[in-house]
């Protein structure tokens, strides 16, 4: 979800603790939905860690050289 340019996004994980992570250069998973080629880039944002829940706040962005 795409909420003022920034991606949203809730996910299950393995894990039960509470904490707040904000990230600068943290690598993600993304898949190009027309060639499904799949990388990694770096997430710049906010990340809340709650019991068995992940949610993300924030950009994913392509370095340039």
């Amino acid at each position: 979800m795409i909420i003022v340019g920034r991606h949203l996004s809730i996910e299950f994980i393995n894990g039960c603790g509470v904490y707040l992570e904000l990230a600068d250069s943290r690598a993600v998973w993304t898949m190009n939905k027309e060639t499904e080629e799949v990388s990694a880039l770096p997430f710049e944002g906010a990340l809340l860690y709650l019991p068995f829940i992940l949610i993300t706040f924030g950009r994913v962005y392509s370095e340039q050289d």
